[in-house]
């Protein structure tokens, strides 16, 4: 029976090898067909002869002959090649149909070792129908049907494409990006940490940026108002010196009034309308008599011949030498506020060049100042000021027509000068009237020691040309309005504007005002961009940050996916506790000193895949150990790996409980891995069936090596789970003696179980390297806590718990049993 169940086992272990291609395939005879070493070398340097056209026989370590195989033996299509299938296997059901494929490509029938093959032109031999690889070679067709795996950037060598066109590579990136979209958009949802922080750093990014726009618009801002005050205040500093500039011409007329006794008696002789001595005066003018006087009687006279005379000289070198140059367009006496002298009378030199008309005086000779409407309340202000301090007024519209400057100085004798004068007996007969020199003008009932006043025109629009007002805030994409207030004799302001730029209703709402000190009657300058002060940067700033901030936070967020989907690979691959020792660069071993490991296997998995295309391979055990995977994320087992159609998971590691709890882990896995399978077809509706084994007991989990790590496990519980397998039944659960143990105490679960027998009634089964073990079959669970049973073996029998095992199995058992660390790779039951 052992002999029977050993050889069984060796068959069982030898077909998933050839199902693997890991060994050539058996003949008629179940003669081995093996390469050696050398053989295999043989067999590299007969395919590079081959190459060259040179026939060479291959020779195999063998039992039998040599054979010499040709070329043309492998390569004719008139060879016939038999398929391989191999259906040993000791527990499962020979008579039944365990695959079944309909319409599919039927297996050949298997070619008689007698038949014969047609040999090259050469001469060379046939080569035997059931070797594996004349049958590999003659069905190279079926990897062409797998469009999937061409690839058209390399060539039929494997070697990469220099060139590849544009419309391939274009498709290639078109299909690309669906299933990556979809898997990072996935990735990204269902991880609220990567959705939570993507939000939380858009927001950041967001309001940053805007406290950045908002410190660079208001320090632009600020530089702005700065630069229009700056403009302004030039612009004023112009203005100011010009007026200043105005001081000196009228000074020295006043001075010169003073000095030159000629012009003593001149407000005398003009007189004034409202006192006693206005008989005597200048008349009133007929028709203006509400503004002006008549001189014409005076400046007939030879004394006012010789006053016009003098000052038209005076005035011509003043004007000359003021530095105002043609901005100076009159200079003007008028004692008792009266307009006597006017120099020049008529000005059209300084109007010239600027495109106006001529200034004619003529109109103005004769003004009363002192009574005009327009004129009297600056007349008022001038009579009553300091001595040495002028009235600026204007620009203002004059009756000559033209917009100009006044400036005005008040011409003042001291009381002390009119006594002396008047004890001398200053006077002055003309005409036969005498004159006394008195000196007096009278504002409001006070009587002021005025004689009259000095007065300058100045050129509005030559002033303004020189001050290149226009030209500064045009420069400077500015505008500015300029304006004056004026107030009138009854007390009301007026604002009128003297200046303004082309497109000065911009800066209506925004602008900057500054007050001038130029002029007495409230200058005032408004002055803007023509964009106003804050720069429009919501136009284009703001929707840039927020373009930036949302690019920068899917960056960030392709990062985190990228981040979060290689843990999860890793996590999948091996637990987390190794993966941190990894990456300190630590060796990772744990020892565990109860787990439960299962394994599993596909029955006929050798037949099955020869009739299947390897994609067909690939896709059937990828759907099927996915559900499997499921399970295991359900049971809270880890899956250790998968080789071929093997499936390995463990329970009670790497997350330690304790030994019932994990067999109760893995057992209800197991059991919903077998329905699983149950209810599993392929595309073509064909079923499939699994073996499976429990086994429970110590060991050791880690990763070796550096390149491609993987978590394995080691030790000899490994190599007794995949004993449970390779000895159980199809759609059957065997567990391990250990195993059944720790099931009597599982915390949560009642789990049915049968002692397996054999044919003859023996209980039990021989395990290869540990002899005769009491198994069991699992077949159901229930929840709730149950009764112990009696299908653990009693002391008083004959059986042992781990089976009789003669002297050698003993000692293969303790040393298998306590694993060494240092000789983790050297072991049998290896994963």
């Amino acid at each position: 029976m052992a002999e029977q169940q050993e050889h069984s086992n060796n068959k069982d272990e030898h077909a998933v090898a050839v199902a693997h291609g890991s060994v050539p395939v058996n003949d008629e005879n179940d003669a081995d067909f093996s390469l050696s070493d050398r053989s295999t070398r043989e067999l590299n340097q007969a395919i590079s002869n081959i190459d060259n056209g040179v026939n060479v026989s291959v020779s195999a370590q063998t039992s039998k002959p040599r054979r010499n195989v040709s070329y043309a033996d492998i390569t004719s299509s008139n060879t016939t090649i038999s398929g391989y299938s191999n259906t040993s296997n000791t527990n499962s059901d020979s008579n039944s149909t365990i695959f079944t494929r309909n319409n599919k490509r039927k297996m050949k029938p298997r070619t008689s070792q007698t038949d014969s093959v047609p040999s090259n032109a050469s001469g060379g031999s046939g080569i035997r129908p059931s070797s594996l690889w004349a049958r590999m070679g003659q069905e190279s067709s079926l990897w062409e049907t797998v469009s999937d795996l061409n690839n058209d950037d390399y060539d039929e060598r494997g070697e990469k494409k220099i060139c590849c066109t544009t419309s391939t590579r274009c498709v290639n990136c078109t299909q690309s990006i669906g299933p990556w979209l979809r898997s990072t958009l996935k990735t990204a949802i269902s991880t609220p940490s990567i959705i939570l922080t993507c939000l939380v750093l858009f927001i950041s990014l967001v309001v940053c940026g805007a406290l950045i726009i908002y410190g660079f618009e208001t320090a632009e801002s600020d530089s702005r108002k700065q630069k229009a005050v700056s403009v302004a205040e030039l612009t004023d500093f112009f203005f100011v010196q010009v007026l200043e500039k105005a001081f000196s011409p009228l000074f020295t007329i006043a001075q010169f009034v003073k000095e030159l006794p000629e012009f003593h008696m001149l407000d005398v002789m003009v007189g004034d309308r409202n006192d006693l001595f206005s008989q005597v005066g200048a008349p009133l003018l007929a028709g203006k008599e509400d503004s002006h006087r008549n001189l014409t009687n005076l400046f007939q006279s030879e004394y006012g011949q010789t006053i016009q005379k003098k000052f038209d000289r005076i005035a011509a070198g003043i004007k000359a030498n003021s530095g105002l140059g043609k901005s100076l367009v009159s200079i003007q006496l008028a004692p008792k506020g009266v307009l006597t002298n006017i120099y020049p009378m008529i000005n059209c030199k300084d109007f010239a060049d600027i495109g106006q008309p001529c200034l004619d005086n003529t109109g103005a000779w004769g003004l009363d100042l002192m009574h005009d409407s327009f004129s009297q309340n600056t007349a008022f202000e001038t009579v009553v000021a300091e001595e040495a301090q002028a009235v600026i007024v204007g620009p203002l519209n004059l009756i000559q027509g033209t917009n100009a400057f006044i400036g005005q100085l008040p011409i003042n004798f001291d009381d002390e000068e009119d006594e002396e004068r008047m004890h001398q007996n200053h006077s002055m007969v003309v005409d036969g009237v005498e004159y006394h020199e008195k000196h007096s003008m009278v504002v409001d009932g006070v009587d002021y020691p005025c004689w009259g006043f000095a007065s300058v025109l100045l050129n509005w629009q030559r002033l303004k040309e020189e001050s290149n007002i226009y030209k500064d805030f045009g420069a400077e994409r500015m505008q500015f309005k300029l304006t004056r207030t004026d107030v009138t004799p009854s007390g009301q302001e007026t604002v009128v504007t003297i200046a303004v730029s082309s497109n000065s209703h911009l800066i209506a709402n925004d602008n900057i005002t500054l007050a001038l000190n130029a002029g007495n009657n409230g200058w005032v300058i408004a002055v803007g961009y023509d964009d106003g002060f804050n720069p429009n940067y919501k136009a284009w700033a703001y929707p840039i940050l927020i373009c930036s901030a949302f690019a920068f936070t899917i960056l960030m967020m392709l990062v985190l996916v990228s981040k979060t989907q290689h843990e999860r690979l890793l996590l999948n691959l091996m637990p987390a506790r190794a993966i941190r020792k990894l990456r300190m660069g630590q060796t990772v071993v744990e020892r565990y000193s109860m787990v439960t490991i299962f394994f599993s296997d596909i029955v006929g998995y050798t037949n099955m895949s020869s009739e299947m295309t390897p994609i067909e391979v690939m896709t059937m055990l990828n759907s099927l150990y996915s559900k499997l995977d499921l399970l295991a994320k359900k049971h809270d087992v880890f899956k250790v790996e998968t080789i071929g159609d093997a499936y390995i998971a463990v329970a009670g590691a790497p997350n330690k409980c304790s030994g019932p709890r994990a067999a109760e882990k893995m057992t209800l896995f197991a059991l919903d891995a077998l329905q699983t399978v149950k209810d599993f077809h392929t595309e073509d509706g064909a079923r499939i069936a699994i073996r499976a084994g429990l086994a429970s007991g110590p060991a050791v989990a880690g990763v070796v090596g550096s390149s491609l790590p993987k978590y394995t496990l080691f030790g000899d519980t490994v190599n007794f789970a995949a004993r449970m397998e390779q000895t159980s039944e199809k759609m059957k659960l065997q567990i391990s003696p250990v195993t059944h143990r720790m099931l009597l105490d599982a915390p949560n679960y009642h789990f049915e179980r049968e002692e397996r027998r054999g044919e003859d009634g023996e209980m039990g089964v021989m395990i290869k390297g540990k002899g005769r073990q009491y198994t069991y079959w699992v077949t159901t669970a229930s929840e709730g806590v149950h009764e112990k049973d009696s299908l653990l073996p009693t002391a008083g029998s004959n059986l042992q718990l781990m089976g009789n095992m003669d002297e050698d199995n003993i000692n293969a058992r303790e040393q298998t049993t306590d694993v060494n660390v240092e000789q983790v790779v050297a072991q049998d039951g290896q994963v």
